[in-house]
């Protein structure tokens, strides 16, 4: 996944703080969890864990 892909996923921009992008998924994460909607749910994962490298390559991310 890309990181493009994975920021369209999270509705999150270059800018967004780690905070925000840890926000959406956790709202991203659980709506689908509860729907039933495990491929959604999944995308969401990726997503965060894209954007995670990113982030943890400037020093940016916490660990969650």
């Amino acid at each position: 996944m890309t990181e493009l892909e994975a920021r369209q996923i999270l509705g999150v921009t270059e800018k967004s703080t780690w905070e925000d992008i840890m926000n959406k998924y956790d709202v991203l994460f659980e709506k689908n969890g509860m729907q039933g909607s495990f491929y959604l749910q999944s995308k969401v994962h990726r997503a965060k864990e894209c954007l995670e490298s990113v982030y943890q390559s400037k020093g940016q991310a916490g660990t969650s």
